[in-house]
């Protein structure tokens, strides 16, 4: 039976993630195995937080290998403090980045795999993390693009969510809004330049200090 994880950052654009295969066991699955609450539900795949895109892959069909044709239709991101967070089996012809892209927490990355792709046995979303040096917690050693990196339990990263991000306001004056919502009432404003912390993210919205702004006016600082 799946497990439901109660997330705050999520990976799929859905209210609920349950987790179908854990980090770990016998095998050394490198991350965990997730599906929306929902069989009928097929979301959205979410950057889990901003970075830059380092590897794609557009595959179809099912490939019973633990090679790049395995991962099935995925994405790879580099993050600012070197971890690289993957996303794998993909619905095929989904992706909405390349290589080079930079993307922001929370942006739309490709759909969840109905019908899967690669290595898997239904739909899920496999969600893996990994850091350049070995960390304090329970890692998998292995190499990615050349590079030896360490594997943790994505669970506490899900839980707690990355750390807080500075961004520098583009538009020229920024609604403030009180909810995620373009209909919601507006309560204040940004001038460009103006550089905001974002703690969360939602609806295409990040959540600053007094309220809610959309992400497609600010730029990583």
């Amino acid at each position: 039976m799946a497990k439901t994880l109660t997330v705050k950052t999520k990976v799929l654009n859905t209210a609920t993630h349950k987790v179908t295969r854990g980090f770990g066991g016998e095998d050394g699955h490198k991350g965990l195995d997730l599906v929306p609450g929902s069989t009928s539900e097929t979301p959205t795949v979410l950057a889990y937080d901003a970075g830059t895109v380092i590897a794609t892959g557009n595959i179809s069909g099912i490939y019973k290998t633990t090679n790049t044709q395995g991962m099935g239709t995925y994405v790879s991101i580099q993050h600012k403090d070197g971890s690289i967070t993957r996303y794998q089996h993909l619905k095929y012809n989904t992706l909405t980045v390349k290589v080079g892209d930079r993307v922001k927490k929370g942006e739309p990355i490709g759909v969840y795999g109905r019908p899967t792709t690669g290595n898997s046995t239904g739909p899920h979303l496999h969600f893996d993390i990994s850091f350049p040096t070995k960390p304090e917690a329970p890692c998998i050693k292995s190499t990615y693009l050349g590079q030896c990196r360490f594997y943790v339990d994505p669970t506490p990263y899900l839980q707690k969510g990355p750390a807080a991000v500075k961004y520098k306001v583009t538009a020229s004056s920024l609604r403030v809004r009180k909810q995620s919502s373009l209909s919601a009432p507006i309560v204040g404003y940004l001038k460009k330049g103006d550089i905001v912390t974002v703690t969360g993210t939602q609806n295409g919205f990040g959540k600053v200090s007094n309220g809610w702004v959309s992400m497609q006016y600010l730029t990583e600082a």
